[in-house]
């Protein structure tokens, strides 16, 4: 060996050999540092994009393909209760009941798939067993090398949906409050302007009734007929049978009466005994007359009441505006005097 390297030596043929090699170590050296300097940047880096998302009050995630966790801030541990270290080697069936986790899968595999940005609302159950809802926002992202990364952004909506959930019963309640005000309105309108017994309009509606309809003939060139009745041999009702009997027999005669007129007509009970009928657009004095025939044969078939078959009569005055009167007080003063005849005719009759 010591004879060889003397030849070695002496031929000088390690004279081309020594650049070559000083060229490859010093290649080596040159990607070592380089190597080095890479590593070190990337460290920079990666601690940059930590620091950057640390800063960020909501929790975000980072994950591979896998549904790994690759990145998370100090926010999402802190919202889900574990350190980062732990939470960067779960699953997220090993954090979250299975439910909860069987969405996050669903909702991650959802934008790889379609490579849309989703958001959804969850529950997530934090290590204390808290469960609160959250918005994540899901997107994808791709480095240079082709790798996709789902990105997701965690924002605590719990409070926010227990305030809507607050505002929808008080609503709800406000509703229910305005409906049965609405009702209790209408039941005292109704009370203020209907006979409690029959159901009828009563003196005030009447009025408000007649005095429409005489502004609709004026208005379009028509009559209004206008009956009064009563009821002959009520007294005797009452005396007789008791105010319960007689009491059914006007609420039966408002139902007679009723059933005679036409939906434009209006059938009121001023009180006691005494009806009144607004014949609105009556042809005249002959169509007037007709209603009242009908309602008088009507009235006059004998009632049932309850063991007792009773017969009545009706006595009916009738006025037409605007032949007997143009004002209000008029037409009832004319109907009224038209009624009482009407009475003492058929009292001379019998």
């Amino acid at each position: 060996m010591g004879f060889s390297y003397i030849v070695f030596v002496d031929s000088g043929w390690w004279f081309p050999i020594i650049p070559s090699i000083f060229a490859l170590s010093s290649s080596a050296v040159m990607i070592m540092f380089h190597l080095a300097h890479l590593k070190e940047e990337w460290q920079k880096s990666t601690e940059f994009l930590q620091s950057v998302i640390n800063a960020i009050p909501d929790p975000i995630f980072v994950k591979d393909k896998y549904h790994r966790r690759i990145v998370l801030n100090e926010a999402y541990g802190k919202f889900i209760g574990y350190s980062v270290d732990d939470l960067l080697i779960k699953t997220d069936y090993e954090l979250f009941p299975q439910n909860e986790a069987n969405i996050f899968w669903q909702q991650d595999e959802l934008v790889f798939h379609t490579n849309q940005q989703q958001e959804n609302e969850e529950y997530f159950t934090d290590a204390r067993g808290m469960t609160h809802i959250v918005a994540t926002k899901r997107t994808l992202h791709q480095d240079a090398a082709g790798n996709l990364f789902l990105v997701g952004v965690i924002r605590d909506i719990t409070e926010r949906k227990k305030i809507e959930e607050n505002l929808k019963e008080t609503a709800t309640r406000l509703k229910i409050d305005n409906d049965k005000l609405k009702l209790l309105g209408d039941s005292l309108h109704h009370q203020a302007n209907h006979d409690p017994l029959t159901g009828l309009p009563n003196r005030k509606q009447f009025h408000e009734r007649l005095s429409q309809a005489i502004e609709w003939a004026n208005m379009n060139e028509q009559m209004v007929g206008l009956l009064f009745l009563d009821l002959n041999g009520f007294k005797a009702v009452n005396d007789t049978l008791g105010h319960n009997i007689g009491d059914l027999l006007l609420k039966l005669v408002a139902q007679r009466l009723q059933g005679c007129l036409r939906g434009s007509d209006t059938v009121s009970r001023l009180g006691g005994d005494e009806f009144t009928v607004i014949l609105p657009g009556i042809p005249g004095q002959l169509g007037a007359s007709r209603v009242a025939d009908k309602i008088r044969n009507t009235i006059n078939k004998p009632f049932q009441l309850e063991d007792h078959i009773v017969p009545v009569g009706t006595s009916i005055g009738i006025s037409l505006y605007p032949l007997d009167g143009r004002d209000i007080d008029q037409l009832i003063h004319h109907a009224d005097t038209a009624m009482y005849e009407d009475k003492k005719q058929q009292k001379k009759q019998r």
